[in-house]
C-alpha cells in the first residue's frame, strides 16, 4: 500500500512534508499552486514550490493551457516524482474563477491541461471530487484523464457542496478501481490507520491519501504501514510526542523565520488534542510569540506528562 501526504493550502510546507516523509509516508505533496501565479512570477507562488532534491509531487491548479504550457520549464527545473492537476478543491472563492473543482464541469479541458503537461514529459496524476450534487460525473472526468494521459486519479468521496461536511463516500472510488484502467487513490475522512484499511480493503486503490488525518498525527503513516504489514501498533509515548513537536517548531521556524511559530498555531493545538488537563495549556501557548516562552510552556506540560507515564512522583495519575 502506497501512502500519500494529501495536499492541504496553508498546511503542506516544507517542514511538514519532511516530517511525514520521516514518520513513514511514501509520497508528499505541496500545497496547491497557482499556473497563474508562476506565469506571472508571483513570489509567494515560487515560494510554495519544493527544491529539486526533496521530489515532491508539484500539484497545479488553473484552467488556461497556454498558462499550463508555459509553466513547464520552471516545474521540470524542481523535479517533481509526478505533476497532479487540481480538480477537486471546493472552496468557493477557488470554484468561482473556473479552478479546483470546476474543472468537473468541464471533462474536456480536464483532459486538455492533462495533455499538455504528459506531452512535456511529466507522470501526470488529477486530484477530484465525486462531482456536483446535481452531476457525479466522476466517472467521466476519471476517462477524461485517462484519455489524457494521466496515470493516477484520486478521488474525495464528498460532492463539491459538502466541502468536508457529511459522511465520506468510498464507492466512487471502488468504481473507479472496478472499471478504469488506471491507478486510484482513495480520500477522505482517514483519520487513523484503522480508516486507512477500511478504506483500501472495500476499493482496493493503489494509494491512501491521508490530509486533516495527519495534522497533529503525522505518525499516522508509520502506524498505517504497521497495520498493513500485521504489526501491532505502536503506542505514540508522551515524550514521542513531545520530540515530535518540538522539531515540527523548530524546522518551522528555521523555514520561515519567527512567522514559524505562527504557522506552527494550527499543529499546535493539533497535538495538544485530547490530552489529559490540555486546554489551559493550550490556551496559554498559542497566546505567545515569544518562542523561549512557548517552549516553556510546551517543554513544562510535557515533563509533567512523561513523568507520569514513567511512573514518577505522581504515580501515573494524569
Amino acid at each position: 500500500m502506497i501512502t500519500v501526504l494529501s495536499p492541504m493550502a496553508g498546511v503542506n510546507d516544507k517542514t511538514f512534508r519532511n516530517l511525514c516523509l520521516s514518520m513513514g509516508a511514501d509520497v508528499v505533496y505541496t500545497e496547491m499552486i497557482s499556473v497563474n501565479g508562476l506565469v506571472n512570477g508571483n513570489r509567494k507562488s515560487f515560494e510554495m514550490l519544493p527544491n529539486p532534491k526533496e521530489n515532491a509531487v508539484i500539484q497545479l491548479f488553473g484552467n488556461d493551457p497556454k498558462y499550463f504550457a508555459r509553466v513547464v520549464d520552471v516545474v521540470q527545473d524542481r523535479h517533481p516524482k509526478w505533476v497532479d492537476l487540481n480538480a477537486g478543491c471546493p472552496v468557493p472563492k477557488v470554484v468561482k474563477n473556473g479552478y479546483g473543482a470546476a474543472l468537473m464541469k468541464s471533462p474536456m479541458l480536464v483532459r486538455k491541461l492533462v495533455e499538455v503537461l504528459v506531452s512535456r514529459g511529466f507522470l501526470v496524476s488529477v486530484k477530484m471530487r465525486i462531482g456536483w450534487k446535481e452531476e457525479r460525473n466522476f466517472m467521466e472526468v476519471a476517462r477524461a484523464a485517462l484519455d489524457g494521459g494521466a496515470f493516477l486519479v484520486s478521488i474525495h468521496g464528498r460532492t463539491v457542496e459538502q466541502g468536508y461536511t457529511g459522511k465520506v463516500d468510498w464507492e466512487p472510488a471502488r468504481m473507479l478501481k472496478k472499471e478504469l484502467a488506471i491507478k486510484v487513490g482513495v480520500s477522505g475522512d482517514i483519520f487513523s490507520a484503522f480508516d486507512a484499511m477500511k478504506a483500501i480493503n472495500f476499493t482496493s486503490a493503489d494509494m491512501v491519501f491521508v490530509a486533516r488525518g495527519a495534522i497533529g498525527n503525522p505518525w499516522i503513516f508509520r502506524q498505517i504501514k504497521e497495520m498493513s504489514f500485521g504489526q501491532k501498533l505502536k503506542n505514540i509515548s508522551f515524550k514521542e510526542r513531545h520530540d515530535i513537536l518540538r522539531r515540527h517548531l523548530l524546522n518551522s521556524i528555521e523555514e520561515h523565520g519567527i512567522h514559524g511559530i505562527m504557522i506552527f498555531r494550527k499543529f499546535l493545538a493539533a497535538y495538544l488534542k485530547g490530552l489529559p488537563g490540555s486546554h489551559a495549556v493550550k490556551v496559554k501557548a498559542l497566546q505567545t510569540s515569544n518562542l523561549k516562552l512557548l517552549m516553556e510552556i510546551v517543554n513544562a506540560y510535557f515533563d509533567k506528562l512523561i513523568s507520569c507515564e514513567q511512573g514518577g512522583v505522581e504515580r501515573g495519575n494524569t
